[in-house]
C-alpha cells in the first residue's frame, strides 16, 4: 500500500478554510477535489442545484413520446427490468410512474438462474403472447440485438433504457443510454435515466395536475445510483441527495420495512446504509431467489404488505453474507495456490464448481480488496461458467475483457464491472488472455493501488466537529469516494479482533492524543501489527449515531508500517557523528576558542509572512510537516539540534512517500557550504529540508517552501531570523509542551558548559600535547551518536583554558600539570554562558504566547 495527497497550492487551503469557517483537513480536502474557488465549494456541498434538463439526453424525448401514445391508447407496455438493485428500483420507478397516469404495465424481472443476464428471446415471445405492444428494456438491452430484433418481429416497439456499455451493432428502437454519447466518468444509474424519461413523460401527460410528482421516485433513484457504484458526481450527487432527504424525512413504506428488519433508523440512513445495508437486501433477493419480491417490496402501499417482505430480504441477505463469506475463503486460497506467475498477474481469475452465482460479484469486490487488482469470479455449473468481475477506480475492466473477449459466449458491463458467461471448458483460455491484456493496463493499476488522500491529520483532528464537517461532503460513493486521512507516523497501540473475529480494532497514538480505529474486514491483520513500528493509518472519519448517541468514528481504511525508507537526493548518509565528511572543521572551532564571534541578527526587514498559522499546543509538529510537504514546494521544519531530531522525524516521515524529490538536514555541525549546496538540489522540486535555527540563521531555504518551527526558538535572534526567513513565505508555529522542554534541554546543552568542559577534560587530562587535527577534534566534539556542536566544544575548551586547566597554543592543546580543582565559575565565558542560559529559560518560558514580531524588535535592539 502506497498514499498519495495530490499536491496543492496552501494559499487556497487557507483562503477557502476562511470564507467556509471549515476546519482545516475539510479545506484540504474540498481543494484536493478541485473545489477551491468559494463559491463552486459553497455549491458544491449545498448539493441542491437544479439537475440539468432532461431532454438534454438524446432519446428521453423519443421515448417519452412513445410512452405518452402508449397510455392514450391503453396500450399494454411491458417493462422488462434487470435482477439488481439498479435494475429493480428502475422497473418499480416506470411501473409507478406509468400506472400512476393510467398506463396498462406488466412488469418483468428475469431469475438469474433461469432466463440469466440480458434479454432473452423466449422471453420477448412470452411478453408479445401476453399482449404487449410496447417493450421497455430498463438497465438492459443495449446489447440484445437478436432479442430485440425478435420483438420487432413480432409487432412490439423497442425502447432501450440503459447505461451500460455494449460493442458491435445498435438493437432496433429508441435508445437513450448517456454510455453511447460521452464518456463515462459521470454516467447516470440506469434509474437515473429512467427517472429523466418519466420527467419528460410527465410534461406530456400532467396537464390536469393530477398525476404523481415525477421527483416521488427519487428515494430509489439514489438507492440505485449508489447501490450500482456510478459517479457521486454532478447531477448522481444531487439525486442521492435529494433521495436521502426523502428517505430520512418520510421513507416509502417498502424502505421503511427493511430499515426495520435492518435495525437502521431512516432518519439517519446515508449513502453508506444505501451501499452496504439496503442496497445488498435489494440484491439478495436475484442472487438467492427471484427478484420479483425486492419489487413487490419497493412497490408496497403500506406498512402491513412491506414488512414481512422486507423481513424475508434481510434474512435472504444474510444467508447471503454466509455463502459470500465461505466462497471468498476458496477462493482466496485458490489464488494464493496459483504459480507465482499467475499470482503475479495483473489480474485475478478464480472459478470455482458449485459456488453459487449469485454472489460472485460480492467475491469478485472481495478479490480487488484483498488483491488491489482487478478480479473475476466464476462460479462453474455443467458446461458453462457464469461470472462477474470488479475493477479499481482508473482501470477499465469493460476494455480489458473486450480484448480477451473471443471465449465468451455472452457478456456486458462498463468500466468498473462486467458479467459474462463461457463454456466451463474456455476458462483457462480466457484466464490467459485476460492476464496478457492485463499486462498492457500495468501502469493503471499501479497508479490505482496508490490510495489518493485529502489531507494529512494528527490526532486532534479526530473531532466530533471535523467528522461532522466532512459529512457535508456526502453522498459518498465512485467519483466521490469517502473523504480519506491520513495519520502519519502513528504508534499502533491494543491491536484486538472484535466483530466476530472479522474486524481490527486498534487505538492510535498521535500528537499525544489517542483514538480508537476499526479496521472492518482486517480481523487477520491483527496478528501482525507490530505496537514497537510507526504507521501511516489511512482512515475515514465519520459520524457514529447509536442509541441516541453521537461520537466520531475512526474507520481504517489502511495500516502501513513504515520502513526504512527511500533515500533521496540531498539526504545525509551519515549520522550527525566526528565522522561526518561534511562537518565544519577544526579551524572553525579554533577560532572560535579565540574569540567568540557575537550572535548575528537579521540585515534589515526582508517583508512579512505570506501568512501565520498558530498550531500551538496542538501536538501538530509531525502532522503538519507531513501536510504542508503536499503544498507548494514543500517545508522546512525549524528545530533545536537537528541531530536530536533527525532520528525522530526523519524515520517516522519517510520524505520519499510524502511525493519530495530532495530531503536535506542541516544544523550546527554542518560546513555551511557543504549545506547550502545540498539545498541548491531543492530549487524548483518539491524538497523538505530539516534545519536548527543557527543553520537558518547561515542559509537561505529553498524558495516556495512553508517554514514550520517545531521548536520554539530559545533567544530573540533565533525569532528574528525565523521571521526574516519567512518573509513571503508560510510561517507555521506547531511546538507545545514536549518541544518546548527539548529547546531547554538543548539551551541547557549549549549554555551549561560543565558536562561538555568535563567531557573535554577527560579526554585531555593525560597531559599529552595535541595538535591541531582530526585527534584532537575527536577529543573535543566527541564520539558519540551524534558530534558536540562545535561552537559547544570552543566555549568548553576556553573555559578549561581560562581556569588554568588546559594550555591553548598555535600548535595546539595540552592539559597542564597542575592537577588542583579548579571552579568554573572563574572564567568570563562560563559566566556569560550562564547569564545566557537564564535568558533562554525565560524566553522559553514565554514559549506558548510568544509573538515573534516583538521579538525580532527585541532581536535588533540587542545587535
Amino acid at each position: 500500500m502506497s498514499w498519495r495527497a495530490r499536491r496543492v497550492a496552501f494559499a487556497e487551503v487557507a483562503a477557502l478554510q476562511e470564507a467556509l469557517e471549515v476546519p482545516e483537513p475539510v479545506a484540504w480536502a474540498l481543494v484536493r477535489r478541485g473545489l477551491g474557488d468559494p463559491a463552486a465549494a459553497r455549491e458544491f456541498l449545498a448539493s441542491d442545484g437544479e439537475l440539468a434538463p432532461a431532454e438534454d439526453l438524446a432519446g428521453v424525448g423519443a421515448a417519452a413520446d412513445r410512452l405518452a401514445r402508449a397510455v392514450r391508447a391503453g396500450e399494454r407496455v411491458a417493462v422488462h427490468g434487470d435482477y439488481d438493485c439498479d435494475g429493480v428500483c428502475s422497473t418499480a420507478i416506470l411501473v409507478s410512474a406509468l400506472r400512476g397516469r393510467g398506463g396498462d404495465v406488466r412488469p418483468f424481472l428475469p431469475s438469474r438462474f433461469d432466463e440469466g443476464y440480458g434479454v432473452a428471446v423466449g422471453t420477448v415471445e412470452r411478453l408479445a403472447a401476453e399482449g404487449a405492444r410496447l417493450l421497455v428494456c430498463v438497465d438492459c438491452g443495449t446489447s440484445a440485438l437478436e432479442a430485440l430484433t425478435r420483438a420487432t418481429d413480432l409487432g412490439m416497439d423497442v425502447v432501450v433504457l440503459d447505461h451500460h456499455l455494449a460493442g458491435g451493432r445498435r438493437p432496433p428502437g429508441i435508445i437513450a443510454n448517456p454510455a453511447l454519447g460521452r464518456p463515462p466518468d459521470d454516467l447516470p444509474a440506469a434509474a437515473g435515466v429512467v427517472h429523466m424519461v418519466v420527467r419528460a413523460l410527465a410534461a406530456r401527460l400532467d396537464g390536469g395536475g393530477l398525476a404523481p410528482d415525477p421527483d416521488e421516485c427519487m428515494d430509489l433513484v439514489a438507492l440505485a445510483t449508489v447501490a450500482d457504484a456510478v459517479p457521486l458526481v454532478g447531477d448522481n450527487r444531487r439525486r442521492v441527495a435529494r433521495g436521502l432527504r426523502m428517505i430520512r424525512e418520510a421513507p416509502r413504506p417498502g424502505i421503511a420495512a427493511l430499515c426495520a428488519a435492518a435495525g437502521l433508523e431512516p432518519r439517519v440512513v446515508s449513502a453508506r446504509s444505501l451501499g452496504f445495508t439496503l442496497g445488498p437486501s435489494i440484491n439478495a433477493a436475484g442472487r438467492l431467489a427471484h427478484p420479483e419480491r425486492a419489487l413487490e417490496l419497493l412497490l408496497a402501499a403500506d406498512r402491513e404488505t412491506a414488512d414481512p417482505i422486507g423481513a424475508e430480504l434481510w434474512a435472504r441477505n444474510a444467508e447471503r453474507r454466509e455463502v459470500e463469506r465461505a466462497i471468498v475463503d476458496e477462493a482466496v486460497a485458490m489464488v494464493e495456490a496459483e504459480p507465482e506467475h499467475i499470482r503475479a498477474a495483473g489480474v485475478v481469475v478464480a472459478a470455482g464448481d458449485g459456488w453459487h452465482e449469485g454472489v460472485v460479484g460480492i467475491v469478485a469486490s472481495r478479490l480487488v480488496e484483498r488483491f488491489e487488482r482487478p478480479a473475476i469470479v466464476l462460479a462453474r455449473q455443467g458446461g458453462t461458467a457464469k461470472g462477474s468481475g470488479r475493477s479499481l477506480p482508473g482501470v477499465d475492466l469493460h476494455a480489458l475483457v473486450d480484448a480477451a473477449s473471443a471465449p465468451l459466449l455472452r457478456w456486458g458491463g462498463h468500466a468498473g464491472a462486467v458479467g459474462l458467461e463461457l463454456p466451463a471448458d474456455a476458462v483457462a483460455r480466457f484466464r490467459d488472455e485476460l492476464i496478457a491484456a492485463a499486462e498492457g493496463a500495468r501502469a493503471a493499476i499501479a497508479r490505482a493501488r496508490v490510495r489518493p488522500v485529502d489531507a494529512v491529520v494528527g490526532g486532534r483532528d479526530l473531532t466530533l466537529a471535523t467528522a461532522e464537517a466532512l459529512e457535508a461532503l456526502a453522498p459518498f460513493g465512485r467519483g466521490n469516494p469517502p473523504v480519506r486521512l491520513v495519520v502519519p507516523g502513528a504508534a499502533v497501540e491494543s491491536p484486538g479482533r472484535v466483530g466476530q473475529g472479522r474486524h481490527l480494532e486498534v487505538r492510535l497514538r498521535t500528537g499525544g492524543v489517542h483514538a480508537r480505529a476499526i479496521g472492518f474486514r482486517m480481523g487477520e491483520r491483527a496478528a501482525g501489527v507490530d505496537p514497537e513500528v510507526r504507521h501511516d493509518a489511512v482512515v475515514s472519519l465519520e459520524v457514529e449515531r447509536w442509541q441516541g448517541l453521537v461520537g466520531p468514528r475512526v474507520a481504517l481504511d489502511a495500516l502501513e508500517p513504515l520502513g526504512p525508507g527511500e533515500p533521496l537526493p540531498g539526504m545525509c548518509a551519515r549520522p550527525c557523528d566526528a565522522a561526518c565528511p561534511e562537518r565544519r572543521g577544526i579551524d572553525e572551532l579554533r577560532a572560535i576558542v579565540e574569540e567568540e564571534p557575537a550572535v548575528a541578527t537579521p540585515p534589515g526587514h526582508a517583508g512579512d509572512p505570506a501568512g501565520v498559522r498558530d498550531r500551538r499546543g496542538e501536538g501538530a509538529s509531525l502532522a503538519a510537516i507531513a501536510a504542508l510537504a503536499g503544498a507548494d514546494r514543500g517545508v522546512v521544519a525549524v528545530v533545536s539540534d537537528t541531530a536530536r531530531r533527525r532520528e525522530a522525524l526523519v524515520a517516522a516521515l519517510e520524505p520519499a512517500r510524502l511525493g519530495l524529490e530532495v530531503a536535506v538536514l542541516g544544523g550546527a555541525r554542518c560546513d555551511p557550504g557543504a549545506l547550502a549546496m545540498r539545498l541548491a538540489r531543492a530549487r524548483g522540486v518539491p524538497a523538505m529540508a530539516m534545519l536548527d535555527y543557527h543553520a537558518l540563521a547561515e542559509v537561505e531555504p529553498p524558495e516556495g517552501v512553508h517554514i514550520v518551527l517545531v521548536d520554539p526558538p530559545a533567544g530573540p535572534e533565533e525569532a528574528a531570523w525565523a521571521l526574516h526567513r519567512a518573509a513571503g513565505r508560510w510561517l507555521h508555529l506547531v511546538w507545545g509542551e514536549a518541544e518546548t522542554e527539548l529547546a531547554l534541554a538543548v539551551a541547557e546543552a549549549e549554555w551549561e558548559l560543565r558536562p561538555a568542559a568535563a567531557a573535554v577534560w577527560t579526554a585531555l587530562r593525560d597531559g599529552a600535547p595535541r595538535p591541531w587535527g582530526p585527534e584532537l577534534e575527536r577529543a573535543l566534539v566527541g564520539d558519540g551518536a551524534w558530534s558536540r556542536p562545535p561552537r559547544v566544544a570552543a566555549r568548553a575548551l576556553a573555559v578549561l583554558a581560562e581556569v588554568g586547566l588546559v594550555e591553548v597554543g598555535e600548535d595546539g592543546v595540552r592539559a597542564t600539570a597542575d592537577p588542583d580543582r579548579r571552579e568554573l565559575d572563574g572564567s568570563p565565558r562560563y559566566r556569560a554562558c550562564r547569564e545566557r542560559l537564564e535568558e533562554a529559560r525565560r524566553y522559553l518560558g514565554l514559549a506558548p504566547t510568544l509573538d515573534l514580531r516583538t521579538a525580532a524588535a527585541e532581536a535588533a535592539l540587542i545587535g
